[in-house]
């Protein structure tokens, strides 16, 4: 009984934790755009900069991947990995998603596939037919 307290305990913790470094994080980037007269564009330079930074850090931490697991930090660096993982994938996929909404993305794949220039250069029927290659 004493574990299941102490861990729901822990999770509330960790889950208003999570909380105040949301709140404090958005109270900043509000702050920097009325103190400092940040721009989108801004933020957009800055993550294009930390995202090699993120990797490199990840890379010398699977280096050190003995001295870490002797500190008992390899889990916080698996995290880190994990993470930066998730947070690619969604830049790469995220325009990709967006695009699919729009019906004009549709028409115009379907005007490229089924375009007779486009088609000659597939020659997808010779495939198809399988024939053989004139010699």
């Amino acid at each position: 009984m004493g574990r299941k307290q102490f861990s729901a305990d822990f999770q509330l913790m960790f889950r208003l934790l999570k909380l105040f470094l949301f709140i404090g994080a958005i109270v900043a980037l509000s702050l920097m755009f009325t103190l400092l007269s940040l721009t989108v564009g801004d933020i957009f330079a800055s993550l294009l900069a930390f995202l090699p930074t993120a990797w490199a850090v990840i890379q010398i931490g699977q280096a050190c991947r003995p001295f870490l697991k002797g500190f008992g930090m390899w889990g916080s660096v698996k995290a880190l990995a994990r993470g930066y993982e998730y947070l690619k994938g969604v830049v790469v996929f995220a325009p990709v998603a967006i695009l699919a909404w729009f019906p004009f993305v549709s028409e115009f794949q379907t005007r490229l596939l089924f375009n007779q220039a486009f088609s000659r250069v597939l020659q997808i029927q010779r495939i198809l037919i399988g024939g053989k290659k004139n010699k």
